[in-house]
């Protein structure tokens, strides 16, 4: 709730495409997703307001 009040929002991850502008590629990771689709999200990214405070660290689908 203060996040909300603050203008602080979650970076939607799992299941994107990868964004390096939101996202921090951390593994590849085997999948049947589509290469460069995020599949594991480790640790939450947030923005403030329009302003990245802290990029998504994930794993990304490995092109097989």
């Amino acid at each position: 709730a203060v996040f909300a009040r603050n203008g602080i929002t979650r970076v939607e991850a799992k299941g994107q495409p990868l964004d390096p502008n939101k996202h921090q590629a951390m593994i590849e990771i085997p999948s049947d997703a589509k290469p460069g689709t995020i599949v594991e999200e480790m640790q939450a990214g947030y923005m403030l307001k329009d302003r990245l405070l802290r990029p998504a660290l994930v794993g990304v689908a490995k092109a097989s």
